[in-house]
């Protein structure tokens, strides 16, 4: 859709936008009634608000056919209840992109995919986990706890912390599933850093999986068995170490999901046959 679409759409629906914006009762009200149909007394006890409030907001949303009334009960029609689910969606994406700002803002997001953009309301009970003076590697301390206290790992990435591979690699003795995704550089980094002998174990009963991602791939994602660890790169190119995403909600692991699988999807699985068999692994040009 090129841009003099979007402003003709935008002129057709400004009014709309504003009756949304503009009244905290209408909103109230839909959104509850969302959860289901209820008489004024039910709302005026549960909105905190008087009879002649809600009515006059009722008789406003019933002009727009946004709800209407049937045997004392007020209903949401089909119209409004895909306006309010809608509505909740851009509710859950300001508040996340309010709470989350410190990892957002000046940081690349090229690797997160439109849709999932889109859907950025499932991260808001996420907790941004920032550096301090006392403890410049916070973030990290907070994953590797998290780490070592899962046992199946999905790890993207374009960087490399030794800790962290090293507990990702002792989630192969609990007899874990362990599936990396990492670019060619940080993929060498860690054949030359872990034992042999380990990968092939991990490899030999099928609990290690390697892919290659793109090289333009900026991003850190870590999932384990109740928790998502996002961490991204300043738009300068270096990552940031002092700022990450950590939470245990269902619907940010699911979103975390989305994420990995999207760039799985476009990953080289990675031969073990050339490391067993002594050959040169990878050559970066």
């Amino acid at each position: 859709m090129n841009l003099e679409d979007i402003f003709r759409l935008y002129e057709d629906v400004k009014d709309d936008l504003k009756f949304f914006a503009a009244s905290d009762v209408r909103v109230k009200i839909l959104l509850s009634l969302n959860k289901g149909s209820k008489n004024l007394t039910r709302l005026r006890k549960e909105l905190h608000l008087s009879s002649s409030t809600i009515l006059h907001g009722m008789y406003q949303l019933e002009k727009k056919d946004y709800i209407f009334r049937e045997s004392g009960n007020y209903y949401l029609s089909q119209t409004g209840e895909i306006s309010t689910n809608k509505l909740i969606d851009v509710i859950r994406t300001i508040h996340t992109l309010n709470k989350c700002k410190n990892l957002f803002l000046g940081h690349e997001i090229g690797s997160i995919p439109l849709e999932l953009l889109k859907d950025i309301g499932c991260l808001e009970n996420a907790t941004i986990i920032r550096s301090t003076i006392t403890d410049i590697i916070k973030p990290y301390n907070v994953l590797s706890k998290f780490l070592s206290e899962t046992k199946n790992v999905r790890h993207l990435s374009s960087v490399f912390f030794t800790s962290n591979i090293r507990l990702l690699f002792e989630n192969l003795e609990k007899n874990g599933q362990v599936h990396l995704l990492l670019t060619e550089e940080i993929l060498n980094k860690l054949l030359e850093t872990v034992n042999p002998e380990n990968l092939k174990r991990g490899a030999s009963s099928d609990n290690l999986k390697l892919g290659i991602v793109a090289d333009n791939i900026q991003i850190s994602l870590t999932l384990g068995d109740n928790f998502i660890a996002l961490g991204l790169f300043s738009t300068n190119g270096a990552y940031d170490i002092n700022t990450f995403l950590i939470s245990e909600s269902k619907s940010a692991i699911i979103w975390g999901e989305r994420l990995f699988n999207y760039h799985l999807k476009f990953a080289t699985e990675f031969n073990f046959n050339s490391l067993f068999n002594h050959k040169p692994i990878l050559k970066i040009n």
